[in-house]
């Protein structure tokens, strides 16, 4: 069984499973992040974190599966095509990539979070308190401003490591250049996704 069989096994065992009961564990930096998100639901404090590209390929892939159930050989036309540019490829293993069909959709967000935070208004800088890792947050880069999710912050360091989630890549910011996202640039979801050359 390859892992897209056992994903969409699971998928299915916990569409069925009617066990609903949540339990929070008051502690952590999800335990932290869902009470700034009560506190302050103006701001987005984290992304979609789904598997957004992949689960959409596999839904067409089942039903692909479906309609041609019993058929051995399945048209290669009919199975799921997605173009995607390559974003970052720091190791020869690893890369990041982004679809095609977001390029539009990622144009007009960079648009809105330009003008958005070009008065660089000073409110809006994160107190260190509410820096922490997984924090989604807008961070400037070079004088442009990018949706971020922080991964590694120190307390008494000026500096922070902030993943850009429409980049594919990291990297080390000054905290003065961190600001709150406004929830209106949260509901997107992460445009590229990160991936591991099969097989290496």
């Amino acid at each position: 069984m390859n892992r897209s069989d056992d994903m969409i096994k699971r998928q299915k065992a916990a569409e069925l499973n009617d066990c609903r009961e949540l339990v929070e564990v008051q502690s952590g930096n999800d335990y932290e992040i869902r009470k700034l998100m009560e506190q302050f639901p103006q701001y987005a404090w984290k992304y979609a974190e789904g598997i957004t590209i992949p689960g959409y390929m596999i839904k067409i892939a089942e039903q692909v599966s479906e309609e041609f159930e019993g058929v051995r050989n399945i048209p290669t036309d009919l199975l799921p095509c997605e173009y995607f540019r390559v974003i970052d490829h720091s190791t020869p293993t690893e890369l990041a990539i982004q679809p095609k069909r977001f390029d539009k959709t990622q144009e007009q967000l960079r648009r809105k979070m330009q003008l958005h935070y070009e008065d660089d208004q000073g409110c809006l800088k994160i107190p260190s308190c509410q820096l922490f890792p997984k924090v989604a947050c807008a961070v400037r880069v070079e004088n442009i401003w990018y949706r971020g999710k922080l991964e590694n912050v120190a307390d008494k360091s000026p500096w922070v490591y902030v993943y850009l989630v429409d980049v594919g890549m990291s990297r080390q910011v000054a905290k003065s250049d961190i600001r709150y996202l406004d929830s209106k640039f949260g509901h997107y979801p992460p445009m590229v996704a990160r991936g591991r050359i099969r097989g290496s």
